[in-house]
């Protein structure tokens, strides 16, 4: 049932004005596509080099997984709907610096960890850090681009997390094969470290050049008010609106988190399966996976600038829920990469999670900038974070583990296990998709379009 309002329509609101210039506008999107890049490579780093890394400390399949996924996720998920409520109302540049700073500061000290508790409290910080990108980022974009042109600048912001997974297997790949042969040894503290741990260091140092370059952008006004407290929405008054809207919200935000949940096997233990299953060394599994998931990235944002916003004025938001119900059904051959016997096909499934990433979030971001009024939108971004993070990327590392660690008691097993999944996962995802896209319809036909809820 919707309450009051539907929160995908704005009735008869007049027509925001757009104060900043194209240029301007798209010089910020470039900036903060470059943040995601980052940002996803410190995030994700640790799937690239599994191996080295329960050796160097001494840990086990699923303490991995939990570095993967818990560790980074307490305070990502806590502190991102504080966050989240906070962006609404503070200047978005100055808290984005503060959060790249935070999470490379981290990322530095994961790379110089000593034991399992160490690296643990490196990606709790991670998680703080990064819990402001997502908030501030499409909250501006939203205020800089008209409803029907946000498709492209979204669709950028979005290829910044696709192509990253490539480029951090990429860079990884490249440094793991570099540092034994003394590549970085004129590097002072750092060149005699372990080659994982070099990655680390480099990796999470570039985030301080990020937040410089955050000092050349403005923020962009926001559109529907001031910011003053008249307009803001506090976090509970926030969290009741969601509460009211349910009846779509719920089953929009449940598709979010299975898709999470079926996507981060492949990106979350592809690596591995490469080496486990294929025979690949650590260096050519992160060089080949990314290579595959730079092409799918590049092909996921060409098309997803064009066709969201296709779907946008043919089919209104309907049609973007109804696509990304889609996509999580394109993402199930990334779960299949060990179930195929040869390598350069294995390669292209578990990159394919890229393509398929690119387009869900492009439409999931687009409505989620339709779907709550203006004050609120940084803390929908956090719920959706909070989701794709709780539920998705914490729990589809950590199932994946146990069903390798104690069902199938063979590492070289974890290609079916992250079959079985991603797979369950992604279809669990495609249902709760087309039950919100025919909530929506079924509101939005038997409901006159209603003022954004004060």
């Amino acid at each position: 049932m919707i309450h009051a309002a539907t929160p995908f329509t704005h009735g008869a609101s007049p027509k925001p004005e757009f104060r900043t210039g194209a240029a301007r506008a798209w010089f910020a999107v470039i900036i903060l596509c470059l943040a995601q890049i980052v940002s996803t490579i410190d995030r994700g780093m640790l799937a690239l080099v599994i191996d080295p890394v329960r050796a160097d400390l001494a840990i086990s399949e699923v303490q991995i997984a939990l570095l993967q996924g818990l560790a980074f996720s307490i305070f990502y998920v806590t502190m991102g709907l504080p966050l989240g409520a906070v962006a609404d109302v503070v200047s978005r540049r100055l808290l984005l610096i503060c959060g790249i700073l935070l999470w490379s500061a981290a990322t530095i000290c994961g790379g110089l960890s000593a034991d399992f508790g160490h690296m643990f409290a490196s990606r709790l910080f991670i998680g703080v850090g990064e819990a402001v990108l997502g908030p501030c980022a499409v909250t501006m974009i939203t205020d800089m681009f008209p409803p029907d042109r946000r498709g492209r600048p979204m669709s950028v912001y979005v290829f910044g997390t696709m192509i990253a997974y490539g480029l951090g297997s990429v860079v990884s790949g490249y440094i793991l094969q570099a540092a034994p042969q003394g590549t970085f040894a004129w590097i002072p503290l750092v060149g005699t470290l372990a080659p994982w741990r070099i990655a680390f260091v480099l990796v999470g140092a570039f985030g301080f050049v990020i937040a410089a370059l955050m000092l050349l952008m403005r923020d962009p006004p926001r559109l529907g008010g001031t910011g003053d407290a008249r307009t803001r929405a506090s976090l509970p008054a926030s969290l009741a609106y969601f509460a009211g809207q349910r009846g779509i919200f719920a089953p929009l935000y449940a598709m979010v988190a299975f898709f999470g949940l079926g996507g981060s096997v492949a990106t979350g233990w592809g690596a591995v399966l490469l080496t486990r299953a294929y025979g690949f060394d650590i260096g050519a599994a992160g060089k080949s996976l990314g290579t595959g998931q730079i092409i799918w990235a590049v092909i996921g944002a060409a098309v997803a600038s064009v066709l969201i916003d296709r779907v946008a004025r043919r089919s209104g938001v309907a049609g973007k829920i109804r696509f990304a119900a889609f996509m999580c059904l394109a993402a199930i051959p990334a779960a299949l990469g060990g179930m195929v016997g040869n390598s350069i096909v294995a390669i292209a499934l578990l990159s394919e999670i890229t393509c398929a990433s690119a387009l869900f979030g492009t439409a999931m971001l687009s409505i989620i900038s339709e779907a709550t009024p203006t004050r609120m939108r940084g803390l929908s971004v956090a719920l959706y974070a909070f989701v794709l993070t709780l539920i998705g990327f914490s729990c589809g590392p950590l199932l994946v583990a146990f069903l390798t660690e104690h069902v199938f008691h063979n590492p070289a097993a974890v290609g079916h296990s992250m079959a079985i999944v991603g797979t369950v996962s992604l279809v669990i995802g495609t249902g709760f998709g087309f039950l919100a896209a025919g909530r929506f319809h079924s509101s939005t036909a038997n409901a006159a379009p209603l003022a954004t809820p004060q």
